[in-house]
């Protein structure tokens, strides 16, 4: 590192002696492109991917269970949930 600063400060100087001054911004600007390049460290290694685990629960409702009595007694109408459907079931009454 102290060399290539030895070397670019020996170049612009002798840029500054022959070259035009219209080139000598570009002389100056390219040596210090060359000096960031040369002291940068190494870069960083990536941060590592976090896996995020989503949980998911499921909860087993009971079946809601409707009675419904017919009119005189005739029997019984029973409605449930069986696999997300509607199942009705008629009882009826014995004489």
């Amino acid at each position: 590192m102290k060399a290539l600063n030895v070397i670019l400060g020996v170049l612009v100087l002798a840029a500054a002696m022959l070259a035009a001054p219209a080139m000598l911004a570009s002389v100056v600007a390219g040596a210090a492109g060359l000096l960031m390049v040369a002291s940068a460290g190494p870069l960083p290694a990536p941060v590592p991917q976090v896996q995020t685990v989503q949980i998911v629960r499921t909860m087993q409702v009971p079946p809601t269970v409707n009675v419904f009595e017919l009119d005189g007694g005739a029997g019984v109408v029973v409605f449930r949930q069986v696999d997300g459907k509607l199942v009705s079931r008629y009882y009826r009454a014995q004489a």
